[in-house]
């Protein structure tokens, strides 16, 4: 049996070696540990300072930035405040300017529309009063394109009939007279009654036309037979259409009655031009008397002027042969247009453009 002690040196021997464990360990322990801890509360301590420098940097980039908005914005409201006073300063300035320039627009206008009327009045007391006589004894035919501005036309048709001379009327062309349309060159043919060749077609309606339009004396000089019907036929072909308004005559009894012809034309009809006009001139030039056809170009705004009379001018035949005018729209253009045809048989080419001689006769 076990006394009793045993069992107090057991317990005296287990507390004994706890504590010097205990002792051991704690010399050890204490020394690493309280040396990972100083470590650590170095680190702690730097990287705190280091969070306190980047903060101060930071809370002094931000104030720098505010300083920087608060000068900047101030700038641009003392920039704002001096535009808002040289705008108003302009706008009146503006205003004032605006109203005294509506002002003298306002007097140029009525000033531009009473020398106008004054103009216009002295001009068409002209235009009517001179042109009395200055054509007496002459018969005129008129050939244009159906599509010429009608204005123009109807304007130097007044200027014949004021002129004294006899307006026979006004031949308006279809554009299919430029021989270049199947149809048209078929219904020639059956006109004809012959197998006739285009070209051949194109000779026989030029060469009749001229014939028709020009008066029995020129056609017994050159020992011709007048064709009365001829025109007529054209007409109902759809090819031509008569316009007789001012005038006397029926187109039945306007054939082989002119002794001057005046052909019409513009830009716009250009194909019609070298198609039928041209040919038509060159075949009165061989008919009849120097001066006996004048061409008119009618300007086409946007359009390149010169385009119809060129043709003539630049032809040293047919510029010796006729008159031609490249200017009758403004008043000075017509009455230089009534003083060319009064000049006839006397030839020249009349107008502004490079290739005209000048505006009134020399």
């Amino acid at each position: 049996m076990i006394n009793l002690r045993y069992h107090i040196i057991s317990i005296v021997a287990v507390f004994l070696a706890l504590g010097i464990g205990l002792a051991l360990g704690s010399t050890f322990v204490d020394t690493i540990l309280v040396n990972e801890l100083e470590d650590q509360v170095n680190e702690f301590e730097a990287d705190r300072e280091e969070a306190v420098k980047q903060k101060d940097a930071a809370v002094a980039a931000q104030d720098a930035a505010v300083a920087a908005k608060d000068a900047a914005l101030e700038a641009n409201n003392e920039i704002q405040s001096e535009a808002a006073v040289q705008l108003e300063h302009h706008q009146t300035k503006l205003a004032a300017e605006r109203d005294a320039a509506n002002e003298q627009r306002n007097a140029l206008i009525e000033q531009s529309e009473l020398d106008h009327a004054v103009h216009n009045t002295l001009l068409k007391t002209l235009e009517a009063v001179m042109p009395r006589d200055r054509l007496l004894g002459t018969s005129w035919i008129v050939l244009a394109p159906t599509g010429i501005n009608r204005a123009v036309a109807w304007k130097i048709r007044d200027l014949l009939t004021r002129s004294d001379g006899e307006y026979l009327g006004t031949l308006w062309i279809e554009p299919t007279m430029n021989f270049e349309n199947q149809e048209t060159l078929d219904a020639l043919n059956q006109l004809y009654r012959k197998g006739q060749a285009e070209i051949d077609v194109a000779d026989l309606t030029v060469s009749g036309i001229a014939i028709s339009l020009l008066g029995e004396d020129w056609l017994a000089g050159a020992d011709i037979e007048p064709t009365p019907m001829f025109i007529s036929q054209l007409r109902d072909l759809g090819l031509l259409r008569f316009d007789r308004y001012l005038s006397t005559r029926d187109l039945e009894s306007v054939s082989n009655s002119a002794n001057r012809v005046i052909v019409l034309n513009d830009a716009e009809h250009v194909d019609l031009h070298q198609g039928f006009f041209v040919p038509l001139l060159q075949e009165i030039s061989k008919l009849a008397d120097v001066g006996t056809a004048a061409l008119v170009e009618v300007t086409v705004e946007g359009e390149v002027r010169g385009q119809i009379v060129d043709t003539v001018r630049n032809n040293s035949l047919l510029a010796q042969s006729l008159s031609t005018f490249d200017d009758v729209v403004s008043f000075e253009g017509r009455l230089s247009l009534l003083f060319g045809l009064d000049r006839l048989p006397a030839v020249s080419h009349y107008g502004d453009l490079d290739t005209a001689e000048g505006r009134f006769p020399q």
